[in-house]
């Protein structure tokens, strides 16, 4: 027989360990954990993770743009050109040859002649036509040539002279004509080897003894000439100097027939 006795404390374990096993009991409730230990100090900032790597390359970045430049301040606008005083005509072209018919060898006739650009603060015009080629061997009482035509007091808000002006001291706008060169060898009335009028006093063509040039001059005027009719090239000349304000000029040649 067993000693019961002896085995007692043995049981006792026994029935000690299904308690504490849970057999034949209720399982004790989870406990929570503890909290951390409360402190002052905030956890350390966390960098946020690298974006994915692609194979898309970088947008380009915009280049910088430059800085406007300033604006500059605004000038005054320029003064108005002054109108420069102009000589043409239609009878022929600058520096070309002028036709027979304004010649001693044809009808002796003045060509047209249309200026423009006056000064404002003009009182009067004066055109000389001369031939600069003919000097004093050949009947030519100025520096400038042998004269051909001389018109002074032209009225300065006059346009021009017409073609086959009239001989005479006055022309029709008040102008006064003055004598040519001519006057050295001829009276009026005599005839130019064409046949023309020789008229002295008024426009007398070219009448060269080889190819001449021939140069149609306009002045402007601070005053009026006050001369006399039929004044001389020098007379003219003389009571210029000093008063000119503007010029133009225009020229062409004229070679005699054989």
């Amino acid at each position: 027989m067993y000693n019961c006795k002896a085995f007692r404390p043995l049981i006792g374990m026994v029935l000690l360990a299904l308690l504490l096993s849970g057999c034949g009991g209720t399982t004790p409730p989870p406990t929570e954990p503890p909290p951390p230990p409360a402190t002052d100090t905030l956890p350390p900032p966390t960098e946020p993770p690298p974006p994915p790597a692609t194979d898309t390359p970088p947008l380009p970045t915009a280049a910088p743009t430059e800085a406007p430049l300033p604006t500059p301040p605004a000038t005054a606008a320029p003064p108005t050109a002054v109108p420069v005083l102009s000589l043409s005509t239609t009878a022929f072209a600058p520096e070309g040859d002028i036709p027979t018919e304004y010649t001693c060898f044809g009808d002796n006739r003045s060509p047209d002649l249309t200026w423009a650009g006056v000064p404002d603060d003009t009182r009067s015009l004066v055109l000389l036509v001369y031939d600069p080629d003919a000097g004093a061997d050949l009947g030519a009482s100025t520096s400038l040539g042998f004269a051909h035509w001389i018109v002074y007091d032209i009225p300065p808000e006059s346009e021009g002279l017409a073609a086959d002006m009239p001989t005479g001291e006055t022309l029709p706008n008040g102008a006064l004509q003055g004598n040519n060169d001519f006057a050295k060898f001829a009276k009026p009335g005599d005839t130019f080897p064409g046949g023309a009028p020789i008229k002295v006093t008024g426009y007398d063509g070219p009448c060269p003894p080889a190819r001449h040039r021939y140069t149609f001059h306009l002045y402007a005027l601070d005053r009026r000439l006050d001369l006399p009719p039929a004044a001389t090239p020098s007379q003219v000349l003389s009571a210029m100097e000093g008063h000119i304000l503007a010029q133009a000029q225009v020229s062409g040649f004229f070679t005699p027939p054989r």
